[in-house]
């Protein structure tokens, strides 16, 4: 982000509004300079108008983060989520593929509304677009005996790491949502370039 921007963001975050002539003050800048921050913020969808204040002469517009910026500021999930799976895994090792498990269960009944009643390439397109929309990077390619799914991206890659089931959980959910077996044949956790499954031709659905 653009150095002066990212400084409104933080002074919103600290004071949670500002004014227009509060950010010139703060920033020792113009007041056109300021505006057009803003503007560029607005626009990304990040800060918006919160209402108006009184001044002297006439009111002053207040200026707010919107919830999307929250994504802007150092978050602990990955750390947080690893060190409870580790936990699970010490002190009740037999139940976390069980509780992984159920996690996929939620994650198919979220999303395959989005493929119901689709068949063949054209489910498969369908839920390759939902898989890139959590942050997979996924590929789709046609080969000779079927397809094959390329993931260039593990939004996971931090508890997959230490923990096979995360996998198995991911694999879970992409067979519920293409509809059909796959087999992993690359991996990411692995070391390889890009997680990979293949899907055979006249493949058999899935059934939950």
């Amino acid at each position: 982000m653009h150095e002066t921007r990212g400084r409104i963001v933080e002074l919103l975050r600290f004071q949670s509004s500002h004014t227009v002539e509060s950010l010139c003050a703060a920033l020792h800048l113009s007041r056109t300079a300021v505006k057009s921050h803003l503007n560029a913020l607005r626009a990304e969808g990040l800060v918006r108008l919160r209402g108006l204040q009184p001044g002297r002469r006439r009111p002053s517009n207040v200026y707010e983060l919107t919830p999307g910026a929250d994504q802007l500021f150092p978050k602990a999930y990955d750390d947080f989520a690893a060190a409870l799976l580790e936990e699970i895994k010490r002190r009740r090792p037999d139940d976390l593929g069980g509780y992984l498990e159920r996690i996929a269960d939620r994650w198919i009944a979220r999303d395959l509304q989005q493929v119901d009643g689709l068949r063949g390439r054209e489910r498969f397109e369908r839920a390759t677009s939902i898989v890139a929309g959590r942050g997979f990077m996924p590929a789709l390619e046609r080969t000779q005996d079927g397809y094959q799914l390329r993931e260039y991206n593990c939004p996971l890659m931090l508890l997959a790491a230490g923990h096979d089931e995360v996998c198995d959980m991911v694999h879970r959910w992409l067979e519920a949502l293409f509809g059909a077996r796959m087999s992993r044949v690359r991996c990411l956790r692995l070391g390889d370039p890009f997680s990979a499954y293949t899907i055979a031709a006249g493949a058999k659905e899935r059934s939950r």
